[in-house]
């Protein structure tokens, strides 16, 4: 089968070598691109085996926030191989490379004979590996999970052996046996505690598990190392954002640099501005942002586009006749980011939020003519918050069916984000519009059964997580809080996320109750040893 790869370098010179190195080292198909931009066009027509990234390019977004935007609009199959180039040997930059879990990470200037031993060994585990590859671009990671275990079975070449038990590690935890996962981390990190790929997925199975204290806790000893204190810092943020902290928010995301702060952190600070009524620090956070990107067309338009949803967020929650400003702003920072765009997913984005401007303005047939383009449709690669946006406009517009499903969707593709930042404000969203519609109830339910089916299933520790969501959308349906504490109970699991065994059990006794359900908590209580109330 032809290897094809691709190389993201801004240098002609640079480029051209590393070029010539590939071709020597094997029969290669070798393309070459000087920007994210020339290799996102590219993979719209074709696919490429390994992906060779500079992490500085140019003024443009930088390799890694290339990788994460191509993978999570579904540009980048799972079996893509990423190998990383920089000559940045910066702390912050080797830890940003780091968290992203590259295949092979190579220092400028490197050797001939250092890149030709790092790229055979990763054909040669490539090739080791083929069937798990084929299995994870069918999104059949059972199976991938399966091939793996035989191959450790029958024994894995010494040489492979720690690429292996990475990839193992990342097959448990896709398929939520996270205490398997965690397990493997523990393992490495104890001979090892300087492992940055085992570090962060021991501190993203804690987070999955809903272990949010022992994740606070190996977060809060992170920030001390210059290679992970910037994503630790991001992560504890994330955390207090959940936990409704949003003081915490301010002071963990202050410690970043503010030119380092990424748009998922941007994004989760200027919300929990908003959430404390601090709307004009929010604005001239994201203004300030947007200005020093000027001379990245990709990154301006990034932060216009934040900026125009914020004033659309401000629109939406004033009443109609104090609308007009916050509308007027929004519009004009639409039209900016908008402009000369052939991007379907960027026309889509900006036509959504045009439409959703002309339903707060009242103007219901402005709206429909927007919505005639034949990218608006087309919902393969848009981005969660735009989910919610076009979830909003069809609501408005009396289609409430595909508001519901558009809704579903955008935590469908939320729940695959590997940025914690960008999954906890996309959550906030995915809340916030569910709430606004009036479909809580029906999300919960929905959200219930799926986990009802997880639990006959056995699978508790991926029940608990459905449960928990269904019972914070809709508190009030005690029958979701049954369903958490007893998945809790029977999976052993002492605290997830906000609750406790116990402290569940308080607000559920707490709530309003059917005879059903008072009968039901009972048989809990024998299993919590809680003590009876009189």
């Amino acid at each position: 089968m032809e290897f094809r790869i691709a190389i993201v370098e801004d240098n002609a010179t640079a480029r051209t070598a590393l070029r010539g190195h590939l071709m020597s080292i094997a029969n290669l198909n070798v393309s070459s691109f000087t920007s994210g931009v020339e290799l996102k066009a590219a993979l719209k027509k074709q696919h490429f085996e390994l992906l060779l990234m500079d992490y500085h390019l140019g003024d443009d977004k930088n390799g890694v926030e290339w990788i994460q935007s191509l993978k999570e609009a579904g540009f980048i199959r799972p079996s893509t191989g990423i190998v990383f180039l920089t000559s940045d040997r910066a702390p912050q930059t080797i830890g940003r490379i780091m968290e992203l879990q590259p295949d092979v990470l190579l220092i400028k200037p490197y050797t001939i004979a250092s890149l030709s031993r790092q790229i055979r060994h990763y054909l040669s585990f490539r090739e080791y590996i083929k069937n798990v590859l084929i299995a994870l671009d069918n999104k059949n990671v059972s199976q991938a999970l399966n091939i793996v275990k035989e191959k450790m079975r029958l024994g894995v070449p010494s040489r492979l052996a720690s690429d292996v038990r990475r990839l193992h590690a990342k097959l448990l935890f896709e398929s939520g046996d996270i205490s398997s996962a965690l397990g493997i981390y523990e393992s490495v990190l104890a001979h090892s505690d300087k492992v940055l790929w085992a570090q962060w997925g021991k501190i993203k199975c804690q987070y999955a598990a809903g272990q949010w204290p022992s994740c606070k806790e190996d977060l809060s000893k992170m920030v001390g190392s210059s290679l992970v204190k910037d994503k630790a810092f991001e992560w504890l943020a994330s955390l207090s954002f959940e936990q409704k902290a949003y003081d915490d928010v301010e002071k963990y995301l202050d410690q970043i640099k503010f030119s380092e702060l990424s748009l998922p952190a941007l994004r989760l600070k200027s919300v929990a501005y908003q959430k404390r009524d601090k709307v004009i620090d929010a604005i001239d956070l994201l203004q300030k942002k947007r200005a020093i990107h000027r001379g990245s067309k990709d990154k301006f338009n990034d932060f216009t586009f934040e900026l125009a949803e914020f004033y659309l967020a401000l629109a939406e929650g004033s009443p109609r006749t104090n609308r007009k400003e916050s509308l007027s702003q929004a519009r004009k920072l639409i039209g900016v980011a908008g402009r000369t765009q052939g991007d379907p997913q960027t026309l889509q984005k900006r036509d959504y939020l045009l439409a959703f401007s002309a339903i707060l303005d009242n103007n219901m047939e402005k709206a429909e003519q927007l919505l005639e383009g034949e990218h608006i449709d087309n919902y393969l690669r848009t981005e969660p918050a735009t989910l919610v946006m076009a979830a909003k406009v069809h609501h408005m517009l009396g289609d409430e069916p595909k508001a519901t499903e558009l809704l579903s969707l955008a935590a469908q593709k939320n729940s695959q984000f590997q940025s914690i930042s960008e999954q906890v404000t996309n959550g906030d969203l995915i809340f916030a519009g569910t709430e606004s519609l009036g479909l809580t109830q029906e999300q919960a339910v929905g959200i219930n059964e799926a986990g009802m089916q997880l639990f006959v299933e056995g699978a508790f520790n991926e029940a608990i997580k459905h449960f928990y969501d269904a019972y914070q959308l809709a508190p009030d349906t005690a029958a979701f809080g049954l369903n958490l504490l007893q998945s809790m109970i029977e999976s052993n699991t002492a605290a997830f996320r906000n609750y406790n065994q116990e402290q569940l059990f308080d607000t559920i006794s707490n709530s309003e109750l059917t005879d059903a359900n008072k009968h039901r908590l009972a048989r809990l209580q024998q299993l919590l040893n809680v003590p009876k109330t009189s």
